[in-house]
Protein backbone atom coordinates (compact mmCIF):
# COMPACT_ATOMS: atom_id res chain seq x y z
CA UNK A 1 0.00 0.00 0.00
CA UNK A 2 1.56 3.37 -0.65
CA UNK A 3 2.53 5.92 1.54
CA UNK A 4 -0.63 8.39 2.18
CA UNK A 5 0.43 12.19 2.03
CA UNK A 6 -2.97 13.94 2.20
CA UNK A 7 -2.18 14.70 6.02
CA UNK A 8 1.24 16.32 5.30
CA UNK A 9 -0.30 18.66 2.75
CA UNK A 10 -3.32 19.43 4.94
CA UNK A 11 -1.96 19.77 8.14
CA UNK A 12 0.50 22.40 6.32
CA UNK A 13 -2.29 24.45 5.27
CA UNK A 14 -4.53 24.48 8.62
CA UNK A 15 -2.15 27.32 9.71
CA UNK A 16 -0.44 28.68 6.58
CA UNK A 17 -1.79 29.95 3.31
CA UNK A 18 -0.19 28.60 -0.20
CA UNK A 19 3.01 30.37 -1.36
CA UNK A 20 2.52 32.98 -4.25
CA UNK A 21 6.96 33.21 -4.80
CA UNK A 22 9.29 31.07 -5.94
CA UNK A 23 11.71 30.04 -3.28
CA UNK A 24 14.54 27.69 -5.00
CA UNK A 25 14.87 25.40 -8.45
CA UNK A 26 15.51 22.11 -8.11
CA UNK A 27 16.18 19.09 -10.04
CA UNK A 28 15.14 15.17 -9.42
CA UNK A 29 15.37 12.52 -11.81
CA UNK A 30 11.76 10.89 -12.83
CA UNK A 31 13.13 7.40 -11.24
CA UNK A 32 14.36 9.15 -8.20
CA UNK A 33 10.75 11.21 -7.89
CA UNK A 34 9.64 7.61 -8.18
CA UNK A 35 11.22 5.76 -6.08
CA UNK A 36 11.06 8.31 -3.13
CA UNK A 37 7.10 8.63 -3.74
CA UNK A 38 6.91 5.12 -3.18
CA UNK A 39 8.99 4.06 -0.67
CA UNK A 40 10.52 7.08 1.66
CA UNK A 41 7.60 8.70 3.74
CA UNK A 42 10.09 11.27 5.44
CA UNK A 43 11.70 12.47 2.70
CA UNK A 44 8.65 12.56 0.18
CA UNK A 45 6.99 14.27 3.54
CA UNK A 46 10.10 16.90 3.44
CA UNK A 47 9.49 17.55 -0.20
CA UNK A 48 5.98 18.44 0.00
CA UNK A 49 6.77 21.01 2.59
CA UNK A 50 9.11 22.54 0.29
CA UNK A 51 6.93 22.86 -2.28
CA UNK A 52 4.64 24.82 -0.14
CA UNK A 53 7.20 27.31 0.45
CA UNK A 54 7.65 28.03 -2.90
CA UNK A 55 10.16 25.36 -4.27
CA UNK A 56 10.18 24.17 -7.85
CA UNK A 57 11.10 20.64 -9.10
CA UNK A 58 12.56 20.19 -12.83
CA UNK A 59 11.93 16.18 -13.34
CA UNK A 60 14.13 14.89 -15.69
CA UNK A 61 13.46 12.39 -18.39
CA UNK A 62 9.45 11.67 -17.86
CA UNK A 63 9.02 11.21 -21.32
CA UNK A 64 11.74 10.66 -24.28
CA UNK A 65 12.49 12.70 -27.27
CA UNK A 66 10.37 10.56 -29.70
CA UNK A 67 7.32 10.28 -27.20
CA UNK A 68 7.28 14.37 -26.65
CA UNK A 69 7.74 14.79 -30.49
CA UNK A 70 4.73 12.26 -31.12
CA UNK A 71 2.70 13.97 -28.98
CA UNK A 72 3.16 17.15 -30.21
CA UNK A 73 3.02 16.11 -33.99
CA UNK A 74 -0.40 14.43 -32.77
CA UNK A 75 -1.97 17.07 -31.17
CA UNK A 76 -0.66 19.62 -34.09
CA UNK A 77 -2.58 17.44 -36.88
CA UNK A 78 -5.59 17.35 -34.93
CA UNK A 79 -5.83 21.13 -34.77
CA UNK A 80 -5.30 21.36 -38.23
CA UNK A 81 -8.16 19.10 -38.60
CA UNK A 82 -11.04 19.89 -36.81
CA UNK A 83 -11.91 23.06 -36.16
CA UNK A 84 -11.96 25.26 -32.91
CA UNK A 85 -14.58 25.09 -30.98
CA UNK A 86 -15.16 26.54 -27.03
CA UNK A 87 -17.12 24.65 -24.81
CA UNK A 88 -17.77 25.02 -21.12
CA UNK A 89 -17.02 22.21 -18.69
CA UNK A 90 -20.18 21.54 -17.61
CA UNK A 91 -21.08 18.26 -18.62
CA UNK A 92 -19.37 15.62 -20.36
CA UNK A 93 -18.07 17.62 -23.10
CA UNK A 94 -15.51 16.09 -26.45
CA UNK A 95 -12.10 17.28 -26.56
CA UNK A 96 -11.53 20.59 -28.46
CA UNK A 97 -9.19 23.49 -29.45
CA UNK A 98 -9.44 27.12 -29.22
CA UNK A 99 -7.06 30.21 -30.08
CA UNK A 100 -7.03 33.18 -27.80
CA UNK A 101 -5.86 36.46 -29.70
CA UNK A 102 -4.84 38.62 -26.43
CA UNK A 103 -6.72 41.91 -25.41
CA UNK A 104 -9.25 39.92 -24.04
CA UNK A 105 -8.01 40.46 -20.43
CA UNK A 106 -9.72 37.89 -17.62
CA UNK A 107 -9.14 38.57 -14.24
CA UNK A 108 -6.29 40.66 -15.04
CA UNK A 109 -4.10 38.73 -17.01
CA UNK A 110 -4.19 38.22 -20.54
CA UNK A 111 -3.01 35.43 -23.05
CA UNK A 112 -2.02 34.69 -26.85
CA UNK A 113 -1.69 30.78 -27.68
CA UNK A 114 -3.54 27.87 -29.30
CA UNK A 115 -5.37 25.41 -26.24
CA UNK A 116 -6.37 22.13 -26.40
CA UNK A 117 -8.20 20.35 -24.06
CA UNK A 118 -8.52 16.68 -23.61
CA UNK A 119 -10.47 14.68 -21.00
CA UNK A 120 -10.75 11.14 -19.66
CA UNK A 121 -14.56 10.63 -20.29
CA UNK A 122 -13.39 10.67 -23.95
CA UNK A 123 -11.59 8.14 -26.04
CA UNK A 124 -7.84 9.10 -25.96
CA UNK A 125 -6.81 8.51 -29.84
CA UNK A 126 -4.16 10.84 -29.58
CA UNK A 127 -2.55 9.09 -26.97
CA UNK A 128 -2.32 12.12 -24.77
CA UNK A 129 -3.47 10.41 -21.14
CA UNK A 130 -1.29 7.41 -22.63
CA UNK A 131 2.11 9.24 -22.49
CA UNK A 132 1.56 10.37 -19.24
CA UNK A 133 -0.06 8.34 -16.76
CA UNK A 134 3.02 6.89 -15.60
CA UNK A 135 4.20 10.23 -14.31
CA UNK A 136 0.71 11.87 -13.20
CA UNK A 137 0.14 8.52 -10.83
CA UNK A 138 3.06 9.26 -9.08
CA UNK A 139 1.98 12.79 -8.46
CA UNK A 140 -1.45 12.28 -7.25
CA UNK A 141 0.39 9.71 -5.06
CA UNK A 142 2.30 12.69 -3.80
CA UNK A 143 -0.26 15.04 -3.72
CA UNK A 144 -2.16 12.46 -1.44
CA UNK A 145 -4.82 12.06 -3.51
CA UNK A 146 -4.13 7.94 -4.80
CA UNK A 147 -2.91 7.17 -8.14
CA UNK A 148 -6.76 6.79 -9.28
CA UNK A 149 -8.17 9.63 -7.62
CA UNK A 150 -10.52 11.57 -9.13
CA UNK A 151 -9.77 9.41 -12.73
CA UNK A 152 -13.29 8.44 -12.22
CA UNK A 153 -14.79 11.85 -11.85
CA UNK A 154 -17.45 13.56 -13.96
CA UNK A 155 -18.48 17.39 -14.89
CA UNK A 156 -20.98 16.88 -11.96
CA UNK A 157 -18.60 16.14 -9.31
CA UNK A 158 -17.06 19.26 -9.65
CA UNK A 159 -13.37 18.39 -9.67
CA UNK A 160 -11.80 16.86 -12.85
CA UNK A 161 -8.81 15.85 -14.32
CA UNK A 162 -7.63 17.35 -17.25
CA UNK A 163 -4.82 17.45 -19.88
CA UNK A 164 -4.49 20.95 -21.94
CA UNK A 165 -1.75 21.22 -24.69
CA UNK A 166 -0.60 24.71 -24.77
CA UNK A 167 1.26 26.10 -27.93
CA UNK A 168 2.85 29.25 -27.68
CA UNK A 169 3.15 30.37 -31.48
CA UNK A 170 6.24 32.12 -32.52
CA UNK A 171 7.28 35.96 -31.86
CA UNK A 172 3.50 35.84 -30.13
CA UNK A 173 3.06 33.62 -27.90
CA UNK A 174 2.46 34.89 -24.31
CA UNK A 175 0.64 34.96 -21.21
CA UNK A 176 1.41 37.49 -18.59
CA UNK A 177 1.66 36.42 -14.51
CA UNK A 178 -0.63 34.92 -12.62
CA UNK A 179 -1.25 32.48 -10.34
CA UNK A 180 -3.72 29.37 -10.10
CA UNK A 181 -6.04 28.26 -7.78
CA UNK A 182 -4.37 24.69 -6.53
CA UNK A 183 -6.56 23.04 -3.65
CA UNK A 184 -7.09 19.54 -5.21
CA UNK A 185 -4.28 18.46 -6.75
CA UNK A 186 -1.78 20.93 -5.15
CA UNK A 187 0.96 20.59 -7.53
CA UNK A 188 0.56 21.18 -11.13
CA UNK A 189 2.62 19.39 -14.12
CA UNK A 190 3.94 21.05 -16.96
CA UNK A 191 5.87 18.64 -19.99
CA UNK A 192 8.10 20.26 -22.07
CA UNK A 193 7.22 19.48 -25.90
CA UNK A 194 10.10 21.51 -27.43
CA UNK A 195 13.42 23.23 -25.87
CA UNK A 196 14.70 26.94 -26.22
CA UNK A 197 17.63 26.94 -27.90
CA UNK A 198 15.87 24.54 -30.60
CA UNK A 199 12.72 25.46 -31.26
CA UNK A 200 13.12 29.00 -30.07
CA UNK A 201 15.55 31.80 -29.51
CA UNK A 202 14.50 33.27 -26.12
CA UNK A 203 11.31 33.47 -24.19
CA UNK A 204 9.46 30.98 -22.52
CA UNK A 205 8.54 29.85 -18.63
CA UNK A 206 9.47 32.10 -15.46
CA UNK A 207 8.40 32.82 -12.17
CA UNK A 208 8.20 35.52 -9.71
CA UNK A 209 10.90 35.78 -6.97
CA UNK A 210 9.85 37.08 -3.49
CA UNK A 211 11.24 40.87 -5.26
CA UNK A 212 8.88 40.30 -7.65
CA UNK A 213 11.43 39.70 -10.40
CA UNK A 214 11.62 37.32 -13.03
CA UNK A 215 12.93 33.99 -12.81
CA UNK A 216 13.98 32.32 -15.84
CA UNK A 217 13.06 28.49 -16.02
CA UNK A 218 13.16 27.75 -19.49
CA UNK A 219 17.01 27.25 -20.15
CA UNK A 220 17.12 24.52 -17.48
CA UNK A 221 14.09 22.39 -18.95
CA UNK A 222 14.64 20.11 -21.75
CA UNK A 223 12.35 18.16 -23.87
CA UNK A 224 10.49 15.62 -21.86
CA UNK A 225 11.08 16.97 -18.30
CA UNK A 226 8.33 18.47 -15.78
CA UNK A 227 7.92 21.26 -14.27
CA UNK A 228 6.71 20.24 -10.97
CA UNK A 229 5.44 23.30 -8.36
CA UNK A 230 2.47 24.63 -6.78
CA UNK A 231 0.65 27.03 -9.44
CA UNK A 232 -0.34 29.41 -6.68
CA UNK A 233 3.60 30.54 -7.39
CA UNK A 234 3.07 33.47 -9.59
CA UNK A 235 4.57 31.95 -13.29
CA UNK A 236 4.21 33.01 -16.60
CA UNK A 237 5.28 32.74 -20.51
CA UNK A 238 7.04 35.46 -22.28
CA UNK A 239 6.58 34.88 -25.94
CA UNK A 240 9.10 32.66 -27.79
CA UNK A 241 11.34 34.93 -30.50
CA UNK A 242 13.15 33.61 -33.61
CA UNK A 243 13.92 34.58 -37.00
CA UNK A 244 11.03 33.10 -38.65
CA UNK A 245 7.50 35.16 -39.65
CA UNK A 246 4.44 34.43 -37.51
CA UNK A 247 2.41 31.28 -38.72
CA UNK A 248 -0.31 30.07 -36.20
CA UNK A 249 -0.44 26.86 -38.49
CA UNK A 250 2.85 26.02 -38.15
CA UNK A 251 3.96 23.91 -34.86
CA UNK A 252 6.72 26.42 -34.49
CA UNK A 253 7.25 28.14 -30.74
CA UNK A 254 6.50 26.53 -27.58
CA UNK A 255 5.02 24.01 -26.13
CA UNK A 256 4.00 22.41 -22.98
CA UNK A 257 1.96 19.75 -21.39
CA UNK A 258 -0.39 20.54 -18.52
CA UNK A 259 -1.81 18.03 -16.25
CA UNK A 260 -3.71 19.25 -13.54
CA UNK A 261 -6.96 18.91 -11.58
CA UNK A 262 -9.96 21.78 -11.79
CA UNK A 263 -13.11 22.72 -10.59
CA UNK A 264 -15.55 22.36 -13.66
CA UNK A 265 -18.24 24.99 -14.61
CA UNK A 266 -21.32 23.50 -12.12
CA UNK A 267 -19.22 24.60 -8.97
CA UNK A 268 -21.02 27.60 -7.69
CA UNK A 269 -18.67 30.80 -6.67
CA UNK A 270 -15.95 28.94 -8.47
CA UNK A 271 -12.54 30.68 -7.74
CA UNK A 272 -10.18 31.55 -10.75
CA UNK A 273 -6.83 32.26 -11.26
CA UNK A 274 -5.93 35.93 -10.76
CA UNK A 275 -3.40 38.71 -12.37
CA UNK A 276 -0.72 39.46 -10.10
CA UNK A 277 -1.52 42.69 -10.56
CA UNK A 278 -5.12 42.03 -8.83
CA UNK A 279 -3.21 40.19 -6.41
CA UNK A 280 -1.40 42.65 -5.07
CA UNK A 281 -4.60 44.93 -4.64
CA UNK A 282 -5.41 42.74 -1.58
CA UNK A 283 -3.24 40.05 -1.39
CA UNK A 284 -5.17 38.58 2.47
CA UNK A 285 -8.37 38.09 0.36
CA UNK A 286 -6.72 35.91 -2.67
CA UNK A 287 -5.10 33.44 0.09
CA UNK A 288 -7.91 33.24 1.99
CA UNK A 289 -10.12 32.31 -1.15
CA UNK A 290 -8.02 29.57 -2.24
CA UNK A 291 -7.99 27.79 0.80
CA UNK A 292 -11.67 27.08 -0.33
CA UNK A 293 -12.93 26.86 3.68
CA UNK A 294 -16.48 28.62 2.66
CA UNK A 295 -19.11 25.67 3.45
CA UNK A 296 -20.13 25.56 -0.08
CA UNK A 297 -16.88 23.90 -1.00
CA UNK A 298 -17.37 21.60 2.00
CA UNK A 299 -19.12 19.13 0.40
CA UNK A 300 -16.08 18.67 -2.38
CA UNK A 301 -14.01 18.25 0.26
CA UNK A 302 -15.09 15.61 2.61
CA UNK A 303 -16.17 13.40 -1.07
CA UNK A 304 -12.03 13.81 -1.71
CA UNK A 305 -11.09 12.60 1.47
CA UNK A 306 -13.85 9.35 1.14
CA UNK A 307 -11.88 8.39 -2.19
CA UNK A 308 -8.72 9.77 -1.40
CA UNK A 309 -7.72 6.74 0.81
CA UNK A 310 -8.78 4.52 -1.79
CA UNK A 311 -4.97 3.76 -2.60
Amino acid sequence: MHVRYDRVWENFLDDNYFPTYLRDIREIEFSDLKSCVLNNESVTSKMILDLLQGDLFIVKNVLSVEQANQVKTNVHEYGQSVPTEDFVEDSCIPNFHCKTHGGQVKDGYDEVGHAYFFYRWNEDILGVFSAINHYWEIIKILNGLGPNGIKENLPKDGIIDRIQLLHYPINTGEITPHCDVSRWQKTNIGINLTERGKHFDSGGFYCLNKKQERVDIEPMVRIGDAICWVPTVFHGVEKPTSSSEIDWSKSEGRWQLLAFTVQSKIMNNRIVSISHDNFKKNPKKVLEEYLFDDESYKEYFNYRRSWSHRI
